[in-house]
């Protein structure tokens, strides 16, 4: 089947997620022990982004000011995989960004890295109350507004398991590896 639109995953697929924590071996601790727990809470908006800096503060004995300012910095210093970022930039088909992100990746890396004006449609699970990618594709699919069947939409995640859960709804994934693998398996998973 012909692909018409592309689902891109952010974190560890347009660019490498541990951006924010890059200020040395005490932030990458406090992120690997965000998997469910307050990590979901920020990503589903239990937690905006002042609580969930008061809460990182309070691990790191610093203010939650100290910490927003701290992430609000990183966001500047995000190292995008440079051919995928580049394929996404081209904007070949109908796009959006799919993504499990908080409020910060709205109100921050959209508008500093110009998402707004390279996806047609941005799907975070901070405004969906979900990291639930099936939910967040089939969002994704009614907003492009694009006749699209979930096989016809391919969804570029570095998550076997979202991929598996997309499948489920019908819909066809492409499993991100790394840079070097995308620019020599892309092409022949859109003809």
């Amino acid at each position: 089947m012909t692909i018409k639109c592309l689902l891109w995953d952010f974190g560890d697929t347009l660019c490498d997620e541990r951006f924010i924590w890059g200020a040395g071996p005490q932030w990458m601790a406090l992120y690997e022990t965000f998997d469910g727990g307050i990590g979901d809470d920020w990503s589903t908006h239990k937690l905006d982004t002042a609580a969930f800096a008061a809460e990182v503060g309070d691990r790191l004995d610093m203010s939650a000011d100290e910490v927003i300012s701290f992430m609000r910095e990183r966001c500047r210093h995000i190292r995008f995989f440079d051919f995928t970022y580049n394929f996404y930039l081209s904007r070949r088909l109908p796009q959006a960004i799919v993504t499990v992100n908080p409020d910060l990746f709205s109100e921050v890396i959209v508008p500093l890295h110009g998402f707004d004006q390279s996806a047609d449609v941005i799907v975070t699970s901070w405004e969906e109350g979900t990291i639930d990618k099936q939910v967040l594709c089939r969002l994704a699919l009614e907003r492009l507004q694009v006749d699209c069947e979930p096989a016809e939409a391919l969804l570029i995640d570095n998550k076997q398991h979202n991929l598996d859960d997309w499948a489920k709804a019908g819909g066809a994934g492409y499993l991100f590896t790394t840079d070097d693998e995308f620019r020599s398996g892309i092409e022949a998973r859109l003809t």
